[in-house]
């Protein structure tokens, strides 16, 4: 049985392909990537991930579009770095997914990757410098809540 997050990310998989019309479609695709998901699971998962339906298509929240500033600084609490390639930011409870999308949407180079929990997002990135790089970014889309 697949996990919550591994239901999240092959969900996103689906919805970064654009081509979901409606949830049955999103339940046929998750089904064919072996995951029968009810349609209450889909909507909370939808839900959880900051999806809207545009244009008669699911996208992930309003930063599909491209980059722009982010609006969750409520929901990030704080974020400081762990050793040279890893930042780690720390959200309310149950937001960290759709911080970690909103992130992952910016297209910033300095990101390798993003893990999400519950409450705390694992941002990877390949050198100290790009490190510096994701901790100012932060700053700009969450505000000066760094702790070092």
């Amino acid at each position: 049985m697949a996990t919550k997050e591994d239901r999240q990310a092959v969900l996103l998989k689906i919805l970064k392909r654009g081509q979901a019309g409606t949830q049955a479609d999103l339940r046929r695709e998750l089904k064919v990537e072996g995951l029968a998901v009810d349609q209450s699971t889909l909507s909370r998962d939808l839900r959880e991930l900051g999806v809207r339906k545009s244009a008669g298509k699911y996208v992930i929240g309003e930063f599909v579009e491209g980059p722009r500033e982010l609006d969750f600084g409520a929901a990030v609490e704080r974020f400081t770095t762990c050793g040279p390639h890893l930042a780690v930011v720390f959200t309310g409870v149950g937001l960290a997914a759709s911080v970690a999308v909103a992130i992952d949407s910016q297209n910033e180079s300095a990101v390798t990757a993003t893990l999400a929990g519950d409450d705390t997002v694992f941002i990877a990135t390949k050198s100290r410098r790009a490190q510096a790089v994701v901790i100012r970014r932060l700053k700009t889309w969450f505000g000066d809540k760094y702790e070092q």
